[in-house]
């Protein structure tokens, strides 16, 4: 039960070369309620750093002019394909969110 109550403040993935380019980490939509409202400031806390953050989306045409959607995104700078990111809410309230970056092994 612990674990299931860990898992829903947690929101973890592996950064993608797109990511990287794009200087964003990709939300799954099925956990887009884990974060803000799009365009509802926050606050993301990465190595001590405190930066305003906010849910960000584009529109998207990859599964053809038939289905068209949007792509869910927050800005973060310094994430490397292959690196795994955690983002963790923080369960005393507010909106502050934790960021977590492990490195890629073999990437400097």
């Amino acid at each position: 039960m612990a674990l299931d109550y860990l898992q829903k403040d947690l929101y973890s993935k592996k950064i993608t070369s797109e990511e990287e380019q794009k200087r964003f980490v990709l939300i799954l939509k099925d956990r887009l309620s884990f974060f803000p409202s799009e365009g509802r400031a926050f606050r993301l806390v990465h190595n001590g750093q405190p930066k305003k953050a906010k849910v960000e989306s584009y529109p998207c045409g990859c599964r053809g002019p038939d289905e068209p959607h949007r792509h869910y995104f927050v800005r973060s700078r310094g994430l490397r394909s292959g690196d795994r990111v955690v983002i963790q809410r923080d369960t005393k309230g507010g909106t502050r969110y934790f960021l977590h970056v492990q490195r890629h092994p073999g990437r400097d």
